[in-house]
């Protein structure tokens, strides 16, 4: 039972109406000017998916540091404004978690976890006693109907390596649940990269390669249509595929960098043009209409959030999210 009740408790009640627009954030220096939060607030977006590393809070043991990096944040022009026109739907990556490229033996893990429940005001999505911060909300219903799922590959994730772990057995058996939920488009969020390569000098669950095959199993198995991975940590954006890797092609759109840059790796999975303003604006735009010359798909948007100049735009159509064998 009690299993059970952890499932439902972090799968928060379907929303009524489907968002048209969500916003995408992620890396974040608290201590630096965030001009882009001035742009989202004007994009007016429906949701706001903080990706992780929403703050810099490093530290081996001072959780007070970690509050103060939060209250930063809360302090920062244009986010009061972007909280209270829009849903946050926060998860975090290391720098948020406390501690660089860190896993499941960090020693401040349950009172960072803490701390996330409060800023973030997620105390009845969270319960206070699983393990990491992992949940999933459901927008719409039918065929316009989104499944956002949040996972946690930090809170028990191992130390990298063929057989590592990222997420934790009831994480696993929670997320298999979660797929079983009907929806026509589902975005799967990870704080870091899914499809990138190993040995690249960055965080990547190709790092981890029996979890992610068993992420893509997971997929597979679920028959579950209409996904795409949302990922952040690299500070520039772009588009990443695999054919076929989840019945259908594995299509992650990566976006990080709010008020930060750095030289993109090498990505033989990209299929775009690199986003590389330091300050950026992420988008993702969903038309939930048929129509016989637009059918239904979605739009990543990457712009210069200073001069509005658009450096990535992605289109999805939604039957290319299908299983064609099933």
């Amino acid at each position: 039972m009690r299993r059970l009740a952890l499932l439902l408790l972090t799968a928060l009640p379907a929303c009524a109406e489907p968002p048209r627009r969500l916003a995408i954030l992620a890396c974040h220096r608290q201590n630096e000017p965030t001009p882009a939060l001035a742009a989202y607030v004007k994009a007016k977006p429906e949701v706001c998916l903080w990706i992780g590393d929403n703050v810099y809070a490093d530290t081996k043991d001072d959780i007070g540091f970690i509050r103060k990096c939060y209250d930063q944040l809360a302090a920062k022009p244009g986010f009061a404004e972007l909280k209270r026109d829009s849903l946050f739907l926060p998860t975090w990556d290391d720098h948020d978690f406390g501690l660089n490229d860190m896993g499941k033996t960090y020693s401040l893990k349950k009172e960072s976890k803490e701390l996330f429940r409060q800023f973030w005001e997620m105390d009845d999505v969270i319960p206070a006693g699983q393990d990491g911060i992992y949940y999933s909300r459901v927008f719409g219903e039918g065929e316009k109907s989104l499944q956002i799922i949040l996972l946690d590959p930090r809170y028990n994730r191992d130390d990298p390596g063929p057989q590592a772990d990222t997420l934790g057995e009831p994480q696993w058996k929670w997320l298999a649940e979660q797929l079983k939920q009907p929806a026509t488009l589902r975005f799967i969020v990870s704080g870091y990269q899914i499809l990138l390569d190993a040995g690249t000098g960055s965080e990547t669950w190709a790092e981890f390669p029996a979890a992610r095959e068993r992420l893509f199993k997971t997929v597979r198995d679920s028959g579950a249509q209409g996904v795409v991975f949302l990922t952040g940590d690299q500070h520039y954006a772009e588009v990443c595929r695999i054919p076929g890797a989840i019945g259908y092609d594995a299509i992650e759109l990566q976006f990080a960098g709010l008020n930060q840059i750095e030289k993109p790796e090498f990505n033989r999975t990209r299929v775009s043009p690199v986003a590389t303003a330091k300050h950026k604006m992420g988008l993702i735009d969903i038309q939930w209409s048929d129509t016989p010359h637009d059918p239904p798909h979605l739009l990543f948007q990457v712009s210069d959030a200073l001069t509005g100049r658009e450096e990535i735009r992605y289109r999805v159509n939604f039957h290319e999210l299908v299983n064609a064998k099933r």
